[in-house]
């Protein structure tokens, strides 16, 4: 069944202060976003903007949905090694670093914030996890997890950049892989 008319003026309507919102938040993070500057730019009044997001915050998380989704909508080019694909997934969400410090400062008080970084963390957990399904054994998968998340948010925050992260984030991924094949071959009869 076709739309009609207002549903495809809502969606258009969302669309544009979503992308509005984008700009702001990657301009200045959550400091620079403003409704009324929004309202401003849309040329609509400032509680126009509530009536589809009804908070500051809730226009944050679907701002960062929104940004996220266009992201993971990237596929990593052909078949690549564990350690590419890490890196390529760690670089991809690069794009939202400058976010991720108004994400966790605002997940403190606000429970729509916190819900959107606790499903952003088992995300990224789960992400990391399959991707190490068939690599490390699989009862060290979860602490192979853990330390590797550890080991790429310890690099970003230390503001490891470029060449520098990646040979960290691979040196680790290099030392959980080869224990669990040494593992393997102390295994076999």
């Amino acid at each position: 069944m076709p739309r009609n008319r207002p549903e495809i003026d809502r969606a258009r309507k969302i669309g544009d202060i979503l992308r509005a919102a984008e700009r702001r938040l990657q301009e200045g993070g959550y400091d620079a976003l403003s409704v009324a500057a929004i309202a401003r730019e849309l040329n609509v009044a400032p509680n126009s903007i509530y009536w589809y997001f009804a908070s500051k915050d809730e226009l944050f998380v679907a701002a960062v949905e929104h940004l996220l989704h266009d992201i993971v909508a990237r596929k990593p080019p052909g078949r690549r090694s564990l350690e590419r694909r890490v890196l390529w997934f760690v670089e991809q969400l690069d794009e939202l670093e400058p976010l991720r410090i108004g994400l966790y400062d605002r997940a403190r008080s606000s429970p729509v914030v916190a819900e959107l970084v606790s499903r952003l963390d088992d995300g990224s957990r789960q992400i990391l996890s399959n991707a190490l399904s068939g690599e490390v054994a699989e009862e060290e998968r979860e602490i192979a997890t853990d330390a590797l998340l550890a080991v790429i948010d310890g690099a970003r925050l230390r503001g490891l950049r470029g060449q520098q992260r990646r040979r960290v984030i691979s040196y680790a991924l290099r030392r959980f892989t080869r224990s669990t094949a040494d593992a393997r071959r102390r295994a076999r009869p």
